[in-house]
């Protein structure tokens, strides 16, 4: 394995991510809120809801197709060029049309566009790199991935709900997945193959835990520890509006340090976090690690009542998602059955990680409005317990140390 191909592969997710993950996290919060201010939260709760639920489907689907694909192009790169740019064309909607219907429907062409690249893209990791170094390469991601929303956060801040906050991440997607792609030593899938049937179909969404239980446990500690790293952010910049009293334009600038520390810290953990993983030969410590640190965060957040409180949460939850994402992609590739659908199963385990932007975004209105309204106290006390559960669902994984 190349360092070029590690940099480009780098790249290629810091450019995805940029563009999925600052909007999802923060952009999409922003442009609803400037287009219905008087019903953000409820349309955020389904542009959210209903983007995650086309992103579930759309990353397996996408995985699996890829797997069968015998373009001359080879089978990962048509997916990675035609992802981003249905990607880019989703998020341009959701930028120029003025409209929350119109935003919904965008933000969802955007997510099964990017998610198709993210399926095609997490395949070449165990078609290309051998297994003592998916530790480093899932750092590399992990990085990337966390760096991407602080770099979109830039754009939000400068833009603000503008048209360019959407624009530029899109732009740089498309270009950071040309330089990986164009590259690529990609191969096409064998010409012989069985007829796509309604059961394969079927069967694209599920790979059986009872058959494959190491897969089905990295599965659902992937669940738990995203749903505790991502599920309240998007709430975060109407966490300060109503429970820390910010007002006005120091909001945007408040949330855009927060995220900012919180998404460096995991960056900078992740990258060194997977260094070590391949050292020490040892994936489950990390994860450990990032749920006792990702529940301390949530639990000051509950109780915070000032701005430095928050900052140290933001410290906590940065440390420990960079943990976890240290060791994401190395856990996933090593648990899957098998090699002839890598592109499928990894779409699978990506589902873990979909969700909690469903599930999450639909929780949040019923514990805000617990009591008297507005009680982000339920909203992080329930996130912290679900993310402890890793704590329990990581010992049970046998394959991986």
């Amino acid at each position: 394995m190349s360092r070029a191909f590690v940099v480009r592969l780098g790249l290629a997710y810091l450019g995805l991510y940029s563009a999925v993950l600052s909007v999802a996290l923060v952009t999409l919060a922003l442009r609803i809120e400037h287009v219905d201010p008087e019903h953000k939260e409820s349309s955020l709760a389904v542009a959210a809801a209903l983007g995650a639920l086309v992103a579930l489907f759309a990353n397996p689907l996408a995985g699996r197709l890829s797997d069968r694909t015998t373009a001359a192009w080879g089978r990962r790169r048509p997916w990675l060029v035609a992802g981003v740019l249905g990607g880019g064309a989703g998020l341009a909607v959701v930028a120029l049309v003025p409209s929350v219907p119109a935003i919904t429907a965008g933000w969802c062409l955007a997510q099964a566009g990017f998610n198709a690249s993210i399926a095609a893209l997490a395949a070449t990791v165990p078609e290309q790199v051998p297994l003592h170094q998916r530790g480093m390469v899932s750092g590399v991601m992990g990085f990337s991935q966390r760096l991407a929303v602080p770099l979109g956060m830039g754009a939000a801040a400068l833009f603000s709900a503008g048209p360019a906050g959407l624009l530029v991440p899109a732009a740089v997607a498309a270009g950071c997945i040309a330089l990986f792609a164009l590259p690529l030593q990609d191969t096409r899938a064998p010409e012989r193959q069985r007829p796509f049937s309604l059961r394969e179909f079927a069967g694209t969404f599920w790979t059986d835990p009872r058959s494959h239980p190491d897969f089905g446990w990295v599965w659902l500690t992937r669940f738990l520890t995203y749903f505790a790293s991502v599920a309240p952010v998007p709430y975060l910049a109407y966490y300060l509006t109503d429970h820390i009293d910010l007002s006005g334009g120091t909001v945007a600038t408040t949330v855009a340090l927060l995220t900012t520390l919180n998404y460096t810290l995991s960056a900078v953990t992740a990258a060194l976090g997977g260094w070590l993983s391949d050292r020490m030969g040892r994936r489950k410590i990390f994860v450990t690690a990032a749920a006792v640190l990702l529940a301390a965060g949530l639990a000051l957040l509950a109780v915070a009542d000032a701005l430095p409180a928050v900052y140290l949460a933001q410290t906590l939850l940065g440390v420990g998602s960079g943990c976890y994402f240290a060791v994401d992609m190395a856990l996933a590739t090593e648990v899957l059955p098998s090699s002839e659908d890598v592109g499928k199963d990894l779409g699978v385990i990506n589902s873990a990680d979909v969700l909690p932007q469903s599930i999450g975004p639909a929780l949040a209105p019923l514990l805000l409005a617990v009591g008297h309204g507005h009680n982000y106290t339920a909203l992080y006390l329930f996130t912290m317990v679900v993310g402890l559960l890793a704590l329990v669902t990581v010992t049970r994984i046998r394959k991986v140390r």
